[in-house]
């Protein structure tokens, strides 16, 4: 479960398992909130479109917003 801040190379795979809403950055800056239910699907909305054209770090980072989905 992830409660804290993470950082990872697959965001699909570390979502894969969880409920609730993340914010997810991308290495190159893209800042995507996805919903993830449980053995369902995943939905993904971008909220910010990079400024770099390079990546700014290796990993992405996973941040979750709201435990429940109610």
């Amino acid at each position: 479960m992830i409660d804290a801040a993470v950082e990872v190379k697959s965001p699909v795979e570390a979502l894969r398992d969880e409920d609730g809403v993340f914010e997810v950055s991308s290495p190159y800056g893209h800042v995507f909130q996805v919903t993830c239910r449980r053995g369902g699907r995943m939905d993904v909305r971008e909220l910010t479109v990079p400024k770099h054209s390079a990546p700014i770090r290796v990993f992405w980072r996973i941040r979750r917003i709201h435990r429940d989905l109610a």
